[in-house]
């Protein structure tokens, strides 16, 4: 199995794909069975054309395209400016089904046994990868649907990520070979003999206690272990040293535990979600998620440091395997500069453990990976894929 991978900062679409499909082209030396293309909002409107362009050139089996905020791809995490990316895999002997989900047409989650054959699920399926615009598709139903198709004992990793190259319904784009979408998602179910290992890096590390959810009104949380949860929360700020206190201010989270049957819990034990605001005359939580009653949670601060101390542990397991032959990359849009002040940040942690391996990629609106066994869809996260051949 082979792979490439190819940037341009080319600020005309086409020129870029052009440049970026001459690359991939003299790289790969076999036929190229699968290109994934991200490219920066910047090309929204001539990125049809620049699509065809590498179609034409490479002559894939399947082809996904996606708008994204900042591509990464290479040695490069090109944020804010102009960029398209790519990575074209030859995969001998496996099994590449695409299909698509729109508003019109949906991956049918009301009827969970279709859902199977609707994504071409085999025996030795492996992944699926998935790219959605976030305004059109209903990813906190699909997404569980997905992981739960082939029975809840034994869960489909769904890897991918959310297009983030608009700010608005209907800006976005997807593209799966001559399709072209303004809406819904596409998906792509791998099967044979290829081993996937994602690895979800969350940069957020567990602050003050855990509790339990004993008052709750949809995603407002009202009550933490029996106490007003602003109250807990403010007497969680008033303990913080000041290192931790510019943490607060950078933005405060709140994780679920994944495992309730643990002894403890720890960094990498909570599925973390932003805070969207403050109920005050209740003195109410409310979370970006539905946390049920007698759920354990834990207030999380972003920390750069953390998140480099999770990317290189988690890394680590991989020296112990042999070298993967590409790399998918999808993170989130307030990592990169925002979070660490420096360029290609992730990027460089990632070369100096695996070394030169192909590797595209995106900012996301949402990270697709799993954690714990089962997918989900992050915030904040750097999602990992490394693809090797079983021999």
């Amino acid at each position: 199995m082979q792979s490439a991978a190819a940037i341009s900062e080319h600020l005309d679409t086409r020129t870029a794909a052009i440049e970026v499909a001459a690359l991939l082209e003299n790289a790969m030396s076999g036929h190229v069975d699968l290109v994934f293309v991200f490219a920066s909002f910047h090309h929204r409107e001539a990125l049809e054309e620049a699509i065809a362009d590498i179609r034409q050139t490479l002559s894939p089996t399947t082809i996904i395209g996606v708008t994204t905020e900042s591509v990464v791809g290479c040695d490069l995490e090109l944020e804010g400016v102009a960029g398209l990316s790519a990575i074209a895999f030859n995969l001998p002997g496996t099994t590449l089904t695409p299909w698509t989900t729109t508003p019109k047409k949906p991956v049918p989650i009301s009827r969970p046994d279709e859902i199977p054959n609707w994504i071409g699920l085999q025996e030795d399926t492996k992944a699926v990868f998935f790219f959605a615009d976030p305004f059109s598709t209903p990813i906190t139903r699909l997404l569980p649907a997905l992981v739960n198709c082939r029975g809840k004992d034994k869960p489909l990793p769904i890897i991918g990520g959310m297009a983030s190259g608009a700010s608005q319904a209907r800006y976005n784009r997807l593209f799966l070979d001559d399709q072209a979408l303004r809406s819904g998602g596409v998906g792509l179910t791998i099967s044979g003999p290829l081993e996937l290992d994602c690895i979800v890096s969350q940069g957020c590390r567990p602050i003050g206690e855990h509790f339990r959810v004993t008052k709750v009104d949809g995603n407002v949380v009202l009550e933490l272990g029996g106490k007003p949860a602003l109250d807990v929360l403010q007497n969680l700020a008033k303990r913080a040293d000041a290192k931790e206190r510019d943490f607060l201010q950078g933005g405060l989270l709140l994780g679920g535990v994944i495992d309730e049957n643990r002894s403890h819990f720890g960094r990498g034990d909570f599925l973390v979600r932003s805070i969207l605001g403050i109920d005050r005359k209740r003195k109410g939580i409310a979370a970006g998620e539905f946390y049920r009653l007698g759920k354990t949670v834990q207030f999380h601060v972003r920390d750069p440091q953390t998140a480099v101390e999770d990317l290189q542990l988690l890394l680590d397991s991989q020296q112990l395997v042999k070298r993967p032959f590409a790399g998918l990359l999808v993170t989130c849009n307030g990592r990169g500069r925002s979070l660490f002040h420096e360029d290609d940040y992730d990027l460089n942690i990632i070369r100096e453990r695996i070394g030169k391996v192909p590797i595209a990629g995106f900012f996301a609106a949402g990270e697709i990976g799993p954690i714990g066994g089962k997918s989900f869809l992050h915030g904040h996260t750097a999602c990992l894929t490394l693809f090797r051949s079983i021999e």
